[in-house]
């Protein structure tokens, strides 16, 4: 026979089931949120980076087109370029691509390389 008073859950079990489960749910709330910020910032990062590569190639394949200049390529991104002849020695110029951004806070990628002239 069950003993009379003893079925159920008390409140204080309840109360600390709840605790519990609150603690949790906003730590994996605060998890997924910076989650979500971090693979933002990741696709912004790998987008600046593709866009960077993109005007050094076109500035090694096309020698007219070396000379210092900007554009807006795509919404949110600005990209300048600059061109340094004779350096970091004769016959050589230094290209200097330069992509800026902002996702959660200002944010800059330089890509450098040297060609023949």
């Amino acid at each position: 026979m069950p003993a009379v008073g003893n079925s159920g859950y008390s409140l204080l079990e309840i109360l600390v089931a709840l605790s519990i489960f609150s603690i949790v749910s906003v730590a994996l709330t605060t998890s997924i949120t910076s989650g979500i910020k971090i693979n933002h910032a990741s696709e912004r990062l790998t987008q600046a980076t593709v866009l960077a590569h993109d005007t050094l190639e076109t500035l090694s394949a096309r020698p007219a087109l070396r000379v210092s200049g900007s554009d807006t390529p795509q919404t949110g991104f600005t990209r300048t370029w600059t061109v340094t002849p004779d350096a970091p020695q004769p016959g050589v110029s230094q290209l200097d691509v330069t992509v800026t951004w902002t996702d959660y806070q200002p944010r800059t990628i330089t890509l450098s390389t040297v060609l023949n002239d």
